[in-house]
């Protein structure tokens, strides 16, 4: 998922969550700029998502009954809107007479997503140790807190870390966690310290404890390759992800002739397979591309994209049942 359609998801949730919410606290929300969030508001116009301005001093708000569903909770909100059952009794006479019904069925709505959730991780957790031992030989588990820091990367909210390297311990440092990079057999997660008020490094085994937060962030300023080159000494080629992919028989016929995203590293024309060696910040790049010949192309490795691709067209169906 790119930054910018996470911030605009972002900002749909909180106009519907409180509508009149002005560009201001939009800006502080989703850590941009108001100048940011009116060309935001410009693209989902253009999107055709019915969010309209009242007026100088009056904010946003959806036109009609538009509303984006599923929920999405924190641990933390789930556990405090349950705790209601528990004094559901004594605030009954308070409350109109369908509310328990509709609470029930808001708990169960929220049990059935988390459900899902937890078994996309699974699943997730799964190739990306399967990744990590193709990549450092090992037959061992993969690393520690590998699941809780994928979901972090992927929903680009921040975690809370135990940290430490060369016999130096750091407790409860906020990281805004911007992307994994496997390099020479190890696991590093690059990403934002707020304590330090760096970007830096972390060795994933150096993790002792990791847990995440509700605190969403913007990489926006980061540029990725820069930093590898100004830290590893790494040029463009050092660091790629290989991506397979199956094209339609009329597709693999014409798109041999086309300028590619990069040329195949190697091609398959019995299974109608391309193979890509793409570097690792231009792959939401390279997605896009195979995203634009729509059923005619699909990606085959690495499944971890399969999974972010399938999550996120689960998003859009519910954002447009």
């Amino acid at each position: 998922m790119t930054d910018r359609l996470i911030r605009l998801m972002r900002i749909i949730t909180l106009v519907q969550a409180k509508p009149g919410i002005l560009a201001r606290e939009l800006a502080e929300r989703c850590g941009n700029s108001e100048r940011t969030i009116y060309r935001d508001m410009d693209a989902l116009s253009a999107m055709h998502i019915p969010i309209t301005h009242l007026g100088h001093g009056k904010g946003y708000a959806f036109i009609g009954n538009f509303a984006l569903y599923p929920l999405d909770w924190s641990d933390e909100e789930s556990a405090a809107f349950s705790k209601l059952r528990g004094i559901m009794k004594d605030i009954r006479h308070m409350l109109p007479s369908s509310f328990e019904g509709a609470y029930e069925k808001v708990m169960a709505a929220e049990y059935k997503q988390k459900a899902e959730r937890e078994e996309k991780m699974e699943t997730a957790n799964k190739e990306a140790g399967q990744l990590w031992m193709e990549r450092s030989g090992s037959q061992g588990e993969p690393p520690p807190f590998l699941t809780e820091i994928l979901a972090a990367v992927m929903k680009q909210t921040s975690i809370q870390a135990d940290y430490s390297e060369n016999a130096y311990e750091e407790k409860g440092i906020q990281i805004d966690p911007y992307c994994l990079v496997p390099l020479e057999n190890r696991y590093h997660l690059i990403g934002f310290c707020h304590r330090f008020e760096i970007i830096r490094t972390f060795h994933i085994n150096g993790f002792s404890s990791v847990k995440p937060t509700n605190y969403w962030f913007s990489k926006e300023q980061f540029d990725l390759q820069a930093f590898m080159e100004q830290k590893w000494s790494l040029d463009q080629d050092s660091l790629q992800v290989e991506f397979k992919v199956r094209f339609s028989d009329r597709l693999m016929n014409r798109i041999m002739n086309e300028d590619m995203f990069v040329k195949p590293s190697k091609v398959d024309r019995q299974s109608r397979c391309l193979h890509f060696k793409v570097a690792v910040e231009q792959d939401i790049g390279f997605v896009r591309w195979i995203l634009k010949y729509e059923e005619e192309a699909e990606i085959l490795e690495p499944l971890y994209y399969r999974d972010m691709l399938r999550i996120q067209l689960e998003k859009w169906l519910s954002l447009y049942k």
